[in-house]
C-alpha cells in the first residue's frame, strides 16, 4: 500500500513540477522513496543483486536515502525564504562517496535487515563506519525538517492542513529515532551485548514503515481540500455547460477573448477557479443581452403559472428563471424586437459559490425541465421583425 501511494504520488506530483524549485524538491523526495521501496520487493531486490553484486540493493537504497536528505533540506531552505547553498549538494555527494568506500572495504558485509546485522558479531570497522555515518547524516536531516513542519504547523491556516503536517512531523520523527535505536544495536552488537533478535528487528522493521505512510498520509490530507474542491469545479462547470452554450450560440459578443492560462505558480486549481468565473460572466452577461426580447412582466406570469402546477418556494424561482430564457430565445429566433421597459434586478448568488449554485439550478431546469418550454407555448411570441436598414 505504502508503495502504492508513493508512486501515485510521483505521479499526481508531475504537473507541479512546472511550477517552481521548492515543488521540484518534494516531487524529487517523493521518487527517491518509492524508488527504495521498489528496490526492496524481493524480485527487483534479486535483479539487482544479479547485476550490482551482493547487497548492492543495500547501498543503493542508502545513496537514494542520501538524494532525499539533500533534497529535503532545499525544502527547507525555500519554505524558510533562503536559497539553497552548494554546501547541501556537496556534504551529501562526500556522505554517498564515503559510503560507497566503507562498502568496498566491507566486502559486502553491508546488510539491509535487522536480521542479517544481528546475526553475527561483526566488530568490522568499516561496517560499523558505514552504519554510523548513514544514521548520523540522516538523523540529521530529519530532525532540521520535523522541526521545520512543527513550527510551520503552528501557523497553519486550516486544520485539516496543520493536521496533515502534525502526521508528517511525527513520521519524521519516528524515522530519525529510527537512525538513533540502528546505531544503538549495531554498536551493541560490536560490543558482544546479548539481545533479542527477533524483537529487535520486528522493531526495526516496522518504524520505517510506519514513518513512511504517516508521512505519506501527511501529504495527502491537505491535498484532499484541493482534490475536493477541483471536483466541485469541475461539476459546477457541467451543470453550467448548457446554459453556457446557449448564451454563447445566441451572443457571440459575450464570448472573453483571454488566455485562460495563468502563471506557472498559481497551479491547477487557480486556473479551474478562473475558468469557471469566466463561465459565470458570459451567462450573465448573456442574460443581459438576453431580457431585452421579454417584457418585464413575464416573470411574474411564469411564477403564476407555476404556482398553478404546484411548484412554489426555490424550485418556482429557478423554474422562473429558465421559464423567461426560453420565452426570450423564441422571441429573438422569431426575429422580435427588443422590448421597452425597466427589469428588476435579476436574482443570483452572493459570492461566486453562490451564483455558481445558482445558475447551475438555473441551467438544470431549462435543459431537463418541461416547463420552461409549456409555458414559452402559451405565451404570444410576436414574429414582426426588425425592418432592413436602408441606406
Amino acid at each position: 500500500m505504502l508503495l502504492v501511494l508513493l508512486w501515485g504520488l510521483v505521479a499526481g506530483w508531475l504537473p507541479a513540477l512546472r511550477r517552481g524549485p521548492k515543488q521540484r524538491a518534494v516531487w524529487r523526495i517523493f521518487l527517491a522513496f518509492a524508488v527504495i521501496r521498489t528496490i526492496a520487493l524481493p524480485p527487483v531486490t534479486g535483479a539487482v543483486q544479479d547485476v550490482l553484486g551482493a547487497n548492492a540493493d543495500t547501498l543503493l537504497q542508502h545513496l537514494l536515502a542520501i538524494v532525499a536528505g539533500v533534497n529535503l533540506l532545499r525544502f527547507v531552505a525555500y519554505i524558510t525564504g533562503r536559497q539553497p547553498t552548494r554546501y547541501q549538494v556537496l556534504l551529501g555527494l562526500s556522505v554517498a562517496l564515503a559510503l560507497v568506500g566503507l562498502f568496498a572495504l566491507a566486502g559486502h558485509g553491508i546488510h539491509g535487515s535487522a536480521e542479517q546485522l544481528l546475526a553475527q558479531r561483526d566488530t568490522n570497522p568499516a561496517v560499523i563506519a558505514y552504519w554510523m555515518l548513514l544514521e548520523v547524516y540522516l538523523g540529521t536531516v530529519l530532525c532540521t525538517g520535523g522541526l521545520l513542519i512543527w513550527r510551520v504547523s503552528r501557523a497553519s491556516p486550516t486544520n485539516l492542513l496543520r493536521v496533515g503536517l502534525w502526521l508528517m512531523c511525527v513520521g519524521a520523527a519516528i524515522n530519525a529515532v529510527f537512525a538513533v535505536y540502528k546505531s544503538a544495536y549495531i554498536l551493541a552488537n560490536a560490543a558482544g551485548l546479548r539481545m533479542p533478535t527477533e524483537l529487535v528487528a520486528a522493531i526495526s522493521d516496522s518504524m520505517l514503515p510506519l514513518s513512511g505512510l504517516l508521512i505519506v498520509s501527511g501529504v495527502l490530507l491537505p491535498a484532499w481540500t484541493v482534490v475536493r474542491e477541483l471536483v466541485g469545479l469541475h461539476r459546477s462547470m457541467r451543470a453550467l455547460a448548457p446554459l453556457w452554450h446557449t448564451m454563447r450560440t445566441t451572443f457571440p459578443q459575450v464570448i472573453l477573448y483571454v488566455s485562460e492560462r495563468l502563471p506557472i505558480a498559481d497551479g491547477v486549481l487557480a486556473t479551474a477557479r478562473l475558468r469557471l468565473y469566466r463561465r459565470l460572466i458570459e451567462i450573465r452577461d448573456g442574460m443581459l443581452e438576453l431580457r431585452q426580447y421579454v417584457p418585464p412582466g413575464v416573470h411574474g406570469e411564469a411564477v403564476e403559472y407555476l404556482a398553478t402546477q404546484g411548484i412554489h418556494g426555490h424550485q418556482a424561482a429557478v423554474l422562473a428563471e429558465a421559464c423567461w430564457i426560453e420565452v426570450a430565445l423564441r422571441r429573438k429566433q422569431a426575429g422580435t424586437q427588443p422590448c421597452r421597459g425597466c427589469w428588476p434586478s435579476m436574482a443570483g448568488g452572493a459570492d461566486e459559490h453562490e451564483e455558481a449554485k445558482w445558475l447551475a439550478a438555473v441551467s438544470t431546469a431549462h435543459h431537463l425541465s418541461p416547463h420552461p418550454g409549456q409555458f414559452a407555448g402559451i405565451t404570444p411570441v410576436s414574429s414582426s421583425r426588425s425592418p432592413a436598414p436602408t441606406l
